[in-house]
């Protein structure tokens, strides 16, 4: 056997084996992608990819910040594959859920020093889950799939215009294929004849919400690819020879060169197979299931302690849009290949012909979706935050917002609640949707606000866009008092300031307001959840007859979301009171805990007790320590401030 070949083996073990054991320490991780791609990457560090060296193995650095003109030394994650030059080759990652396993690869070709992956998703990292740019081995932001190919063929372009002889060397997902903008592309690159692109692809026929033959069939996929102008090969992805060999042959002279690599999501680790067809992201439903993997890895694991029950409510809109639907013939939803993670799996069980996986592809989905409403259905669409307005925005303003249609958008994860970093992070979704004409838009705080929206959401007879909370979720109102669309809830009465919160920030608000009040300021507190229209006379009148003013708090960007609302309000009115806005100060996150970004970013009741100190003039000395301990009830909205 040729040494390469063995070498590649190893290093295609290796790469598993590291993902094992991470999946198994972190209770959980992407290890179907690492069992599918572990051949392909490895052949692709060790044989394929022509890069500079490192002096050695790379310690990954702390989180530099975002770019900007600010930050003069910030740098891209590139430096893992060694300097750039005219004739080596340049990689790209494009479905950042690989990012595990690109840092396991990069440890097994001498790239990155085996401890970064210690630093995988922790607070402050760049070692981050969904990598971004600056991440080891990423040059790119990619994280919210489709952009990487359309980045990859501008910098081939750009190489081929500078009359650099390196190749550009994209990875990618075969999900990727539902996405329109793969097809834009690879019909540019056929047209511009951009012959130093060579494209790897894992096809291992799986995607979030199971097979992709029922999910969005894409095949026959070579013959797609071909038809578009594409030299394309199709492989067994395992197999070391056939990999090398095509990534070393000589370049077509005129077309960029695609290899699909058929793989196996369970390959080195059969008793994976018993998930079929969920194998997305491996989580342990039980010790047993993680321990069966452990015991596979010759490790032994001690079953854990008994953790107490947390006593929030858990997957409230899974079992709620279920009962709710049942007399609602004309209800819809849709989904974008995140059905369990947006909480509707228990609804495609319930209603099958009314549940619609629409695969990757959000434009057409929004499209679809004004559709569907034009003929009497009301589509309920569901999926990340950002994949809604970022992804599809022009389709939401032409097909549903425009003709006034109901379609109802449920973006999860807002703002700070995804350690996905900047690609999943919905830090200004208020501002653009509030700029479209005919759109309503609402966030839910707690628990009692998630069992109300569905209601909230159809008293609007056109479009609504839901900023939505799942999982385990606080309830801080009284069951009883429902979410009401243009009324919002006063939580306590106070003659000092008025603080206006939204979202997550009004648990945060209430763990600092009644200490406020025992320290002698008090506060008027109302929880918002119709931003779009906004018209509350009772906020207003209250602000304007407040002593010192109005403080908001928002899980958002500081520009265009609820601070600003209140201060048009104000300034249309003649409001002549100071205004402090608490909220996302004009920059883009990076993947962290949410517990970690709330304090980093200034969103927490520690930022509220300094804002309101500041807008006082008096040093009020709350501890960190006194907020944290701080217990939140439940209260009714005309609760007095001793009740919180």
């Amino acid at each position: 056997m040729k040494d390469w070949k063995t070498h590649i083996e190893k290093m295609a073990g290796g790469i598993r084996s590291r993902v094992l054991e991470h999946t198994i320490s972190n209770d959980g991780g992407y290890l179907s992608q690492a069992c599918s791609s572990a051949e392909i990457l490895a052949s692709l560090y060790g044989r394929i990819l022509e890069l500079g060296p490192v002096a050695a193995p790379v310690v990954p650095e702390k989180f530099p910040g975002v770019p900007g003109p600010a930050n003069s030394s910030y740098k891209n994650g590139s430096y893992f594959n060694g300097e750039k030059s005219p004739g080596y080759d340049r990689f790209i990652l494009s479905p950042s859920q690989y990012s595990l396993v690109l840092y396991a690869a990069l440890i097994e070709a001498g790239r990155m020093d085996e401890r970064g992956l210690e630093q995988f998703n922790r607070d402050g990292s760049i070692v981050e889950m969904i990598g971004a740019e600056h991440s080891p081995g990423m040059e790119i932001m990619s994280g919210s799939l489709g952009q990487g190919i359309s980045q990859g063929f501008g910098i081939a372009m750009a190489r081929k215009l500078k009359g650099e002889k390196g190749r550009v060397v994209l990875f990618m997902s075969d999900g990727e294929f539902q996405i329109g903008q793969t097809w834009e592309a690879l019909q540019a690159a056929a047209f511009h004849k951009l012959n130093n692109i060579l494209i790897y692809v894992d096809v291992n026929g799986y995607q979030c919400d199971g097979r992709m033959t029922e999910v969005m069939n894409i095949e026959p996929l070579d013959k797609r690819l071909e038809a578009f102008g594409i030299r394309t090969y199709r492989i067994n992805g395992h197999d070391i020879d056939a990999l090398v060999r095509t990534g070393t042959a000589p370049r077509d002279n005129e077309k960029p060169v695609c290899v699909l690599c058929d793989t196996d999501p369970t390959r080195g680790i059969d008793i994976l197979r018993r998930r079929d067809p969920k194998f997305h992201y491996v989580r342990f439903s039980n010790f047993e299931e993680k321990k069966e993997l452990a015991d596979f890895n010759n490790r032994t694991l001690t079953p854990p302690e008994k953790k107490n029950e947390s006593p929030y409510p858990s997957r409230v809109h899974a079992r709620n849009i279920v009962s709710w639907a049942k007399d609602k013939p004309e209800i819809v939803v849709l989904s974008a290949d995140l059905t369990s993670s947006t909480e509707i799996d228990l609804f495609r069980e319930a209603y099958p012909h009314r549940f619609f996986s629409m695969g990757i592809a959000e434009q057409n989905m929004l499209s679809f979706a004004g559709g569907m409403a034009r003929e009497g259905y009301i589509p309920l669409i569901h999926t990340f935050a950002v994949f809604i307005y970022r992804r599809a925005f022009d389709q939401i303003a032409m097909s549903v917002a425009y003709p006034n249609l109901p379609v109802k958008m449920f973006g999860f994860l807002p703002g700070i609640m995804t350690p996905g970093g900047a690609t999943h992070q919905a830090i200004e979704d208020i501002a653009v949707m509030r700029a479209l004409p005919n759109m309503t838009i609402l966030e839910t705080g707690d628990a009692t606000d998630v069992e109300s929206i569905l209601d909230a959401a159809m008293s609007v007879p056109g479009p609504v866009y839901v900023r939505m909370l799942r999982g385990e979720i606080r309830r801080l109102f009284d069951p009883s008092e429902p979410v009401i669309v243009g009324r919002s809830r006063r939580l306590s009465q106070g003659k000092d300031i008025v603080l206006i919160t939204s979202g997550i920030c009004t648990e945060e608000a209430m763990r600092a307001t009644g200490l406020l009040n025992d320290a002698g300021i008090s506060i008027t507190h109302f929880h918002v959840t119709t931003l779009k229209p906004f018209n509350d006379m009772e906020i207003m009148d209250a602000i304007a007859s407040s002593t010192y003013g109005a403080v908001t708090m928002e899980n958002h960007t500081v520009v265009g979301g609820l601070g600003t609302i209140i201060a048009e309000r104000m300034a249309g009115l003649c409001i002549n009171k100071r205004l402090l806005n608490i909220g996302i100060n004009d920059t883009f996150l990076h993947g962290a805990s949410k517990e970690y970004l709330i304090k980093e970013y200034g969103l927490d009741a520690m930022a509220l007790v300094r804002n309101v100190e500041f807008m006082t003039g008096q040093k009020i000395g709350i501890t960190a320590g006194e907020l944290s301990a701080a217990r939140v009830a439940a209260v009714h909205s005309n609760a007095k401030p001793e009740a919180l």
